[in-house]
């Protein structure tokens, strides 16, 4: 059949020769918990009898799309149909998926398969049977879901322990079900939304005709009474219901209110009945016979005297051998299934919580069954293992604790909503879990309802899922919207106008616009002058954003002073000090330390925001990467590389594991392969670049993350200059200019660094020409880079021996580095240095020394003792050295000091550097003249061999340090040869 047509091309898929038919309508989105697949070569796709149990059938006619598809599967579980012959080729491939819950083999003839095989062994475990007779085949497949539907189970544990402000996703959900259970009897309750819901059920299942025709029943005979009679028939209402419960879908659950408001209102009226009958004992007990994975049941001893929630209306029985049973047929054709019962406690009188017996409500029905309201809790008490029974055993009992917890939240909100409107603040909590969309059909849907009168609020909720999702362009409207509403009030609301101006400076720092941000926030600290109400830790907020604003515009005395002004207020009105905005705040402080150099108090400040964070976040939460990556670019700073680098694995485990912050990745690999540059490890760091480049490339919004795609970009830019590929790192650079011309100060630094690469290249006119480009466009340049650029040019005129002018151009960088604000130690130490070898060149060796000792004495203050800029500095002195010892006639004094400097910097080279890197090359240059001066020709020779090693490698062919090995090697074999002759002689 795999090659007929339909004329309903919404129902087909069609690849290569395979047909897959699709029992859908319109929507290709599955609202049951289970897709049934049917794997045949021959498929008769007249047959429906599929889709009365289940409306999501999908048929097969190929193998492989079939496999790639339940691989695609990640929210439902899989019932798999397969051909026998299939079954032979297929079940080796597919049997362990996890998204496969059991397996029909149906085959016409028998005798053409190895049943014994397929069956009676437990190689494949999800088979049920094998069978050639539709009609059985179709009974056992009602029969599996039916046991499905009953036991399925998704639960929420709440961690007492965790913060109500700052909560993990977990406990969040737990709150969920508490809250949801609260605002459905505010929804409007219609006709219409009656209508509503049965229409969208009507869409749904077109095409099934056993659950249309309940449909309409439902619709001509419907009544609140019938309500829980209608869910326990296992039918279309439940079906959907308990996907919406067990999803959070906000969308089909506000369909669906008209009937879950029913339910609710007689599931009361029943438990109030079974409360008056059930007076002897008042304790019950019950059961439930569950399948639990191995993880599931690890997460409940994990959680002992925790509550748990079923996500969704709960069934139990009072008859144990039956759950019991049920249970252990339950793991019979499962991989990693555990047989679970759950045990649970339960006080009939117990306050604050519905449960009723269901079976009255029946037809045949077990009598002992009981329901449990969506918002009912349990206090987990023992996780055991039963080796008699061959069973997990969990046992609970109901609370009432939920309820608590729920009106903790409600009033530790009510400040962020206005009067703590629950509709508002369930809002704000699907916010909180980040599950945005949701949020936003909610807000949209409580617009259309007209049942807030605060349209500012659910404008002010819009608006921050909009600034959460990065959308601040739509963000900005709605807070406008929220402004002029406020604006207009009378009397006006300060505080609230205030907030308002707050939230609109905040987007507009994201969007970078800094000028219009800080107007934004003055009017706050202006507002707040004026009138009174305005809360001081609203205060305190704006103060930490101005001070946030002058951090990006670089001006760190007055980002300082209002990030300061803040933490005093903080700390004053915050309720206690390991408060997750303490932490914000001083985790800005530490960066703005960390951006002037300041690093022992940037740790300071870095490490009281993470200790906070760790108190009070849950251990998954991105603040707290966000404090290990900041903590670990302060130690990568400090030199302590393997602190830095545990830090930042840590930091990247936690954005790996939420997707939300997926984009957090890449700046995390950026910041490891920055440390792996600084000790000289090219490759590795190259690698790290490479996967946040890809990261950035294959992201949908490539244009979001431009400046972070130009930052790696550079980065590998500067990676391969370091490693001496200059044609790469030219490459590089090149990509990043033609995307910061927009940027006077990256676009210089850009020009730099071309001009650097040409420079080592041996092209230095042009690389004058890139370094005279810069310099003319410096009007707006920071203090750093205009001394980088002059630190540039000074070293071209020194190579031309335009002494003077090198000279004057290396004096005008000091002098920036004295008169900055900014702590320029290490790089007054680099232009003393090259003071010095100025000198040196020129034959001043007085003042040669003078200057690379205060070089040295800067570099020792401020540097480990392995550091390679150590090196250069013993390197530079031992010249001095050796050229005295030279003028003086080998003064022993000199060599000595020369000899020592020399093994010195090669030593901490040996320590720091690849055993191939250019610069070991010099030491062993270096030390091969010391010993040519002290006439030890043999050991020069070796020690000319290691630095050829390197620098015919390294180095390109006409490079002149190659040049000036070669002829020193020319030298000694002159000398090692004139030895021989002379030798022979005598």
């Amino acid at each position: 059949m795999g090659n007929n047509t339909s004329s309903q091309t919404s129902s087909l898929r069609i690849s290569k020769s395979n047909l897959i038919q699709k029992f859908t309508g319109s929507s290709y989105v599955n609202r049951e918990d289970v897709t049934l697949i049917w794997l045949d070569k021959t498929i008769d796709t007249t047959r429906t009898t599929l889709r009365e149990m289940t409306d999501y059938v999908l048929l097969y006619t190929e193998i492989e799309p079939c496999i790639t598809y339940i691989r695609s599967i990640t929210n439902e579980r899989i019932f798999l149909i397969v051909s026998g012959d299939y079954a032979e080729l297929c079940l080796n491939e597919i049997h362990d998926l996890p998204q496969i819950d059991i397996i029909f083999i149906f085959c016409m003839n028998l005798s053409s398969i190895d049943k014994d095989k397929l069956v009676d062994t437990n190689s494949y475990t999800k088979i049920i049977d094998i069978f050639d007779n539709e009609d059985k085949l179709i009974q056992s497949i009602r029969e599996e879901l039916t046991d499905l539907q009953k036991r399925l189970l998704t639960f929420s544990i709440y961690d007492k322990q965790t913060s109500i402000k700052d909560l993990s996703k977990e406990s969040a959900l737990f709150l969920w079900f508490q809250l949801f259970k609260d605002i459905i009897f505010q929804l409007p309750k219609s006709e219409e939304s009656k209508y509503e819901m049965i229409e969208q059920c009507r869409q749904y299942y077109h095409g099934n005709q056993e659950e249309l025709t309940n449909i309409e029943k439902f619709a001509q005979t419907y009544t609140e009474q019938d309500a829980v009679h209608w869910y326990t028939k296992q039918c279309f209402i439940s079906r959907l219901c308990n996907k919406a419960l067990r999803t959070q879908d906000i969308e089909l659950l506000y369909i669906f209110r008209y009937y879950i408001q029913d339910l609710h209102k007689r599931l009361s009226l029943e438990h109030q009945s079974f409360r008056n009958t059930e007076l002897n004992p008042p304790i019950l007990t019950l059961y439930r016979g569950l399948k639990l994975t191995h993880d599931d049941i690890t997460h409940f001893q994990s959680n002992i005297d925790s509550l748990v929630l079923m996500n969704g209306f709960f069934f139990t029985t009072r008859n144990y051998d039956l759950e019991l049973e049920s249970a252990l047929k339950l793991s019979k054709h499962s991989v990693n299934i555990l047989p679970t019962l759950l045990i649970i406690q339960v006080n009939v009188q117990l306050d604050h919580v519905i449960f009723a017996k269901i079976s009255s409500q029946i037809n045949n029905s077990n009598e002992d069954e009981i329901l449990f309201d969506i918002d009912c809790a349990f206090k987990i008490h023992e996780v055991y293992f039963n080796n008699k029974k061959n069973v997990w055993i969990i046992t609970m009992s109901l609370t009432n604790e939920n309820r608590l917890i729920a009106g903790k939240y409600i009033e530790t909100n009510k400040r962020e909503i206005e009067q703590g409107n629950v509709l508002l603040i369930f809002g704000l909590l699907l916010t909180e879990m980040e599950q945005y969309q949701q949020a936003q059909i909610y807000y949209e849907k409580l617009l259309l309802a007209n049942i807030i009168d605060d349209k500012a609020a659910l404008y002010t909720n819009t608006g921050r899922i909009k600034f959460q999702q990065g959308l601040f362009n739509e963000a900005v409207k709605d807070f406008h919207n929220v402004y002029d509403i406020q604006r207009e009030q009378k009397p006006k609301n300060y505080f609230n106008l205030a907030r308002t101006m707050n939230t609109l400076g905040l987007i507009y720092i994201e969007e970078k616009n800094y000028d219009l941000a800080l107007d934004y926030h003055f009017d706050v600290l202006k507002t707040y002058k004026q009138h009174i109400g305005i809360s001081e830790l609203l205060l305190a907020n704006s103060n930490d954003s101005i001070g946030i604003i002058f951090t990006h515009k670089h001006d760190y005395d007055q980002a300082l002073k209002y990030l300061f002004r803040a933490m005093k207020l903080y700390e004053k009105y915050l309720p206690n000090k390991d408060h997750p905005t303490m932490a914000t705040n001083y985790n800005n402080i530490g960066l703005v330390f960390y951006y002037i150099k300041q690093h022992s108090q940037a740790l300071e400040y870095c490490l009281e925001a993470l200790t906070i964070r760790e108190k009070v976040l849950p251990i998954t939460h991105t603040h707290i990467a966000d404090s290990y990556n900041n903590v670990a670019l302060v130690y990568h700073h400090l030199f302590e590389y393997d602190k830095a680098f545990h830090l930042f694995q840590r930091s990247l485990q936690i954005y790996e594991n939420d997707y939300n912050q997926k984009m957090r990745i890449p700046i995390c690999l950026n910041n490891i392969g920055l440390l792996y540059l600084d000790q000289y490890k090219y490759d590795e760091a190259i690698e790290y670049y490479l996967k946040a480049l890809d990261i950035y490339i294959n992201e949908n919004d490539e244009q979001q993350f431009q400046e972070e795609l130009c930052f790696t970009l550079n980065n590998l830019g500067v990676a391969y200059e370091m490693k001496c590929d200059y044609d790469n790192a030219l490459k590089y650079y090149e990509l990043v200019l033609e995307e910061q011309r927009e940027d006077s100060e990256k676009f210089g630094r850009l020009l730099v660094k071309i001009g650097n690469i040409y420079h080592k290249k041996g092209d230095n006119d042009q690389a004058l020409n890139y370094y005279d480009n810069a310099l003319n466009r410096s009007q707006n340049y920071s203090s750093e880079l205009l001394s980088s650029i002059l630190m540039s040019m000074g070293i071209i005129y020194h190579r031309q021996r335009q002494y003077d002018l090198s000279l004057d151009t290396y004096k005008r960088v000091v002098s920036i580095h004295k008169h900055d604000q900014l702590n320029h130690e290490l790089d007054l130490a680099w232009t003393y240095n090259n003071i010095g070898c100025l000198y040196d060149d020129m034959g001043d060796m007085k003042r040669a020394l003078r200057y690379q000792e205060k070089a040295y004495d800067i570099r020792r203050q401020f540097l480990q003792s392995t550091h390679p800029d150590l090196a250069i500095s013993l390197n530079n002195l031992g010249r001095i050295h050796q050229t005295l010892a030279h003028r003086s006639g080998g003064n022993p004094f000199e060599c000595e000091q020369a000899l020592q400097n020399y093994k010195a910097a090669l030593h901490i080279r040996r320590k720091s550097l690849p055993i191939d890197h250019p610069d070991l090359a010099i030491s062993y240059y270096n030390l091969a003249l010391i010993h040519v001066d002290q006439q030890e020709y043999e050991q020069a020779y070796s020690e000319i061999q290691k630095a050829l090693k390197i620098q015919t490698k390294k180095l390109s062919a006409d490079h002149p340090d190659l040049a000036q090995t070669l002829k020193l090697e020319r030298q000694v074999k002159i000398l090692l040869d004139y030895r021989m002759s002379l030798a022979r002689y005598r």
